[in-house]
């Protein structure tokens, strides 16, 4: 019955949908400056109606055509821009949170926008401002501006994005800072609330995220009386029940916005 079960589960797996996703274009470039490796660029973001989560950026860089690299994304509450370089939110560690890093492929153009990153989460609530800083690694950044514009902002009716400084020494109060410099690609992201998986039981983050191991993890949970297994939420004993399955198998069918998002 429970390989019966597992089999049904991983079919219906293969047929689920996933939520459309919107993209914010920021500057068309092509990009006319650039920095080098372990440089920083800085730009806020705000949700104009609803809660909103950036899942993926692409970004102009400085690698040959289909190189290999990788980005790290750290956040704060409120703005990330200002200067000089002995001041500003991105003169320090102060506040930044790394959400970690993740790897990426320069396009087809060398010194070019890369490809979709895949990046962590970034979750934007109304009402606020999060402040981003994306730190490259073996290729540098290249991006839009020479001399001091204004700032560049970018919106449509769900999201605004405002770039951009960059950084030669970021969280410190040395190396170079520049503003404004704009960045060259886009951000690709999905409205509602911070997205969770409720059929992500073992919270892996590595594609597929649900898949057989999830089912196992119910069932483990399931088994030691976790309250966690109580899918369905029932309050009548047993709270526990062939209900929980039924609802285990929908939510797993049913797939998730985001399948890697913790349950």
């Amino acid at each position: 019955m429970v390989r019966r079960s597992v089999v049904q589960l991983v079919t219906i797996l293969a047929l689920a949908g996933t939520a459309r996703a919107d993209v914010l274009p920021a500057n068309p470039g092509p990009a006319n400056n650039g920095g080098s490796a372990n440089w920083a660029i800085f730009f806020d973001l705000e949700a104009l109606a609803s809660p909103v989560t950036i899942t993926h950026l692409s970004t102009a860089n400085s690698g040959t055509a289909g190189a290999a690299f990788s980005v790290e994304v750290l956040v704060r509450t409120g703005t990330a821009l200002g200067g000089p370089v002995g001041s500003g939110p991105g003169s320090s560690p102060a506040g930044w949170a790394s959400l970690g890093t993740a790897p990426a492929t320069q396009g087809a153009t060398a010194s070019g926008v890369s490809l979709d990153i895949d990046i962590p989460d970034i979750t934007v609530n109304p009402g606020g401002i999060v402040g981003v800083a994306v730190r490259f690694s073996t290729v540098g950044p290249r991006y839009f501006g020479t001399g001091t514009p204004p700032l560049s902002i970018y919106q449509d009716a769900n999201l605004r994005l405002t770039t951009g400084d960059v950084r030669s020494a970021p969280f410190t109060t040395t190396g170079s800072f520049f503003s404004s410099r704009a960045l060259v690609g886009a951000l690709t992201y999905t409205v509602g609330a911070p997205a969770t998986c409720y059929a992500n039981c073992d919270g892996s983050s590595s594609a597929p995220c649900l898949n057989v191991n999830d089912f196992t993890c119910f069932l483990n949970q399931f088994a030691a009386g976790d309250s966690r297994a109580n899918c369905d939420g029932s309050t009548i004993p047993p709270a526990l029940n062939i209900n929980d399955f039924v609802c285990f198998s929908n939510a797993f069918a049913a797939g998730c916005v985001d399948p890697c998002a913790l349950p």
